[in-house]
């Protein structure tokens, strides 16, 4: 499941992304379904279903965490470049 969220439901997102700069609200609504989908399979999300903050979740692999990309913060990036 999350070789899914890191290389599926994160890579559609961030191609928008270099193009586009997206609300908060959109990224909310991406993050929703990814962590939906992270934790439940399903694209629905109840806050009671988490194992872990979502804040951990996007910590990179290198710490010990799942590595799933904060897309906000690689919003900010790919339009800097």
């Amino acid at each position: 499941m999350t070789a899914l969220v890191r290389f599926v439901l994160s890579a559609i997102p961030i191609h928008l992304l270099l193009a586009l700069s997206i609300p908060k609200w959109i990224i909310k609504v991406i993050n929703k379904a990814r962590r939906g989908f992270l934790w439940r399979g399903r694209k629905e999300d109840n806050d009671r279903s988490c194992l872990v903050a979502w804040e951990k979740v996007q910590c990179p692999l290198d710490i010990g965490e799942l590595g799933i990309l904060n897309l906000e913060i690689m919003g900010w990036s790919l339009q800097m470049k």
